[in-house]
């Protein structure tokens, strides 16, 4: 019996191999080799405008401490002026970006608390809102000056811990995505659920807004989805991107038009897509083959699990990607290829793991934010 279900699950593993493979040959052929960024750029005939390069211009500026446990989350303000960075130490810190002072400091309901996103509300600097392992969201009302938090909702309904979380357009709409496959759009002051999106087959990451009425999510199913929020559930995502071979970590919007995006897996490449030819149409980086890596490492403790966040410059046309060693890798949208090196790299810009990588609102500033307890701003 042990000897017949070990050969139909080594038939099942084969065959899925086999339709993977037939799965990404349709792709590549249905792809318009012509339709890259890159070649789009080189066809335009106009010389590209050059990029600085470190380490004579871009270097670490400022150093934020006061963490004393892992930095899992960080966001900017709409006016790029305050940081709020998420600990495991259980505490919120609120920072003034060009000071490094700290401006206010959230303490959460339990100081174990394992807090895994955390936002700012862009819109009035009013509100901050977090979750984790507890599975909820709460929205603390910080103000604008020091002083106590407010503790506005609770907003508890997911069955698997809270990974991200953002407002929505206002103070009172929220959208929390979950390990429980589930994103949900919540009226904040009703503590109501007003939208259930509910297709991945696995754990939603990360999400990001698009437009008024949009957002993507990614997820370990290794799936990218565009949704509408005026959309029933009935009717589901509006697109799904499918070509990474990992666990989808990061996502960024290109550009202020919305129709582009960029990912970055686990499976070591960056990629950017097309809403508009519903496609790939740029990638860079290195396939890490997973397969091998799971042999040499069965239980995921890696310290090389590819790359773990992105960000891109408010140009569009720099992708920044934080990586699993510490490194912070830029590519280049216009210049970079498959395969091809960074465009330029921060080498040791953290000791340890890059939690997160954000440019700020006005575009003049990276902060990263790492397991080594400390928030870098770059520029």
């Amino acid at each position: 019996m042990v000897a017949s279900l070990k050969e139909r699950a080594d038939a099942a593993t084969k065959e899925i191999g086999t339709l993977t493979a037939e799965i990404q040959k349709t792709l590549a052929s249905k792809r318009d080799p012509k339709s890259t960024v890159v070649s789009a750029a080189a066809a335009s005939n106009q010389p590209l405008a050059g990029v600085r390069k470190p380490p004579t211009h871009i270097k670490c500026r400022r150093k934020l401490e006061g963490h004393f446990g892992k930095i899992t989350a960080m966001d900017w303000s709409g006016d790029g002026e305050t940081i709020v960075s998420a600990s495991q130490d259980g505490n919120l810190l609120i920072w003034d970006a060009y000071t490094t002072s700290k401006k206010q400091d959230v303490r959460l309901k339990s100081a174990s608390q394992h807090v895994m996103s955390v936002c700012l509300e862009q819109t009035t600097g009013r509100f901050v809102a977090c979750g984790g392992l507890d599975n909820a969201c709460s929205v603390y009302e910080i103000g604008q000056t020091e002083g106590k938090a407010t503790l506005k909702a609770e907003l508890v309904k997911h069955e698997g811990y809270l990974s991200d979380c953002k407002f929505f357009h206002s103070p009172s709409k929220m959208l929390t995505s979950s390990a429980d496959e589930t994103t949900l759009l919540w009226d904040v002051e009703q503590g109501s659920i007003l939208h259930t999106f509910q297709e991945h087959k696995a754990n939603i990451l990360a999400v990001a807004l698009v437009g008024q009425t949009n957002f993507l999510s990614t997820s370990i199913d290794k799936t990218i989805k565009l949704w509408d929020v005026r959309s029933s559930a009935k009717e589901g995502s509006v697109q799904t991107f499918t070509g990474h071979e990992a666990d989808v970590n990061g996502i960024t919007v290109v550009g202020s038009s919305g129709n582009t995006f960029a990912t970055c897996s686990e499976d070591g490449t960056v990629r950017v897509w097309d809403c508009r030819s519903y496609g790939e149409v740029a990638q860079f980086g290195e396939l890490i083959d997973s397969s091998a890596q799971a042999e040499e490492d069965p239980f995921g403790d890696s310290c090389d699990a590819g790359f773990t966040s992105i960000t891109s410059s408010n140009s569009g046309r720099l992708l920044f990607c934080g990586h699993s060693e510490g490194s912070v890798e830029c590519f280049d949208l216009l210049t970079n290829t498959p395969n091809s090196d960074p465009y330029y790299t921060l080498h040791n810009a953290h000791e340890i793991y890059i939690s997160c990588v954000q440019v700020s609102p006005v575009g003049n500033v990276l902060c990263t934010a790492s397991w080594d307890t400390k928030l870098k701003l770059f520029a």
